[in-house]
């Protein structure tokens, strides 16, 4: 039965709901983490579907061109110059805000399951890359905004603020590989090939992930690893292979008598997901982390006092036996000393009888 929270309502509610997650949670040796642009909304990027998120704001700025958000990721957008344009141009400002932004409390709590041994895998699909800065591995589902690419050939480089000021003013630079090849096909005075432009290197609607086969043998790898715990962050769960993942995932998690699936996000989900998740919590992903701490913190103490008498228990028997071990030995070899003794004494008195009988011999012979 899902487990409904509302961070909203009072703690008499709430905390003995976020108290018993919290015994799943630090038990967990195998946690998937799924994460969306609701995790950065306080690092100072808006996320792409929500009220006043960056469809909306690229929708009032550019009202004539724009016609729906997801345009403007979407790859059919490159078949005319006005949607273009207004891409590369929304694309420099949207590096400037993530240049600017830091890591939040949701990615210092994923960091904290990964130094605990507990990670399994992160899956993202945001393009921010915040999870550098804390040194978190993930996998980016949807690219990354730290580079761009070139739209024929393989030719990748850092997003360097020459190539932001370039997309800001609407005019997509070309790629220097493919630039450098035109030039010396024009002089050896051979047919000219195409050549492409930059862009950034994230995955739009309606084209294929290039890291896509590899991607979905890491998810078929971590599936057969049997996790015990699956929490889905900041995501509204519109994309359909992320979905179909999720739902695998839940099916292996649930297979365990003690294996959760968490979402938590701003907006509760569908009733498509009544059976995926164990626990629903509408929350900010940061106020749901700093809820949790007192709760995940204090268990884990418990577990190292556990511990910690459990490992003074097993050295107090270790010296026990030892002791034991050690006494037995004395005993043994005070027995060995006592039996050398004796049959050293046994010897000497079998020395001194004959002598005394080779002496009585002497005597007689003498005689």
């Amino acid at each position: 039965m899902k487990v409904k929270i509302t961070i909203s309502e009072p703690p008499e509610v709430t905390e003995p709901l976020l108290k018993e997650l919290a015994k799943y949670m630090v038990k967990c040796k195998r946690a998937l983490v799924i994460t969306g642009a609701g995790i950065s909304c306080s690092s100072g990027i808006p996320d792409f579907r929500s009220t006043n998120g960056l469809y909306d704001l690229v929708k009032s700025k550019h009202p004539d061109t724009v016609v729906k958000g997801r345009d403007l990721f979407d790859a059919t957008l490159f078949k005319e110059e006005a949607t273009t344009k207004v891409f590369y141009t929304f694309m420099a400002e949207l590096k400037s805000l993530i240049s600017s932004a830091m890591p939040t409390p949701t990615h210092s709590f994923i960091r904290q399951l990964q130094d605990n041994g507990q990670l399994l895998r992160c899956y993202t699909q945001n393009i921010d890359c915040l999870e550098e800065l804390v040194d978190l591995p993930v996998v980016q589902l949807h690219g990354s905004m730290n580079k761009v690419k070139c739209t024929v050939c393989p030719a990748s480089y850092g997003f360097s603020p020459d190539h932001q000021q370039q997309f800001r003013d609407g005019t997509p630079p070309p790629c220097p590989k493919c630039q450098d090849l035109y030039d010396e096909r024009l002089r050896l005075g051979k047919r000219s090939l195409a050549t492409g432009i930059l862009r950034p290197d994230i995955v739009l609607y309606n084209e294929d992930h290039p890291l896509g086969e590899s991607i979905g043998q890491m998810q078929f790898t971590d599936l057969k690893k049997r996790p015990d715990l699956m929490i889905v962050m900041g995501t509204s769960l519109k994309i359909p292979a992320l979905k179909k993942f999720i739902k695998q995932a839940a099916r292996v998690i649930h297979s365990n008598k003690n294996g959760r699936v968490v979402f938590v996000n701003r907006t509760p989900c569908t009733k498509e997901w009544e059976k995926v998740f164990d626990y629903e919590i509408i929350s900010d992903t940061d106020d749901w982390v700093d809820l949790m701490q007192p709760f995940t913190k204090r268990l884990q103490q418990e577990q190292a006092a556990k511990r910690k008498a459990s490992d003074s228990n097993d050295d107090l028997e270790c010296e026990k036996e030892n002791v034991a071990i050690k006494s037995s030995k004395k005993t043994k070899s005070s027995s060995m000393v006592d039996c050398k003794k004796a049959n050293s004494q046994t010897t000497l008195d079998g020395l001194t009888i004959s002598k005394n009988i080779k002496r009585v011999f002497k005597k007689n012979i003498s005689s």
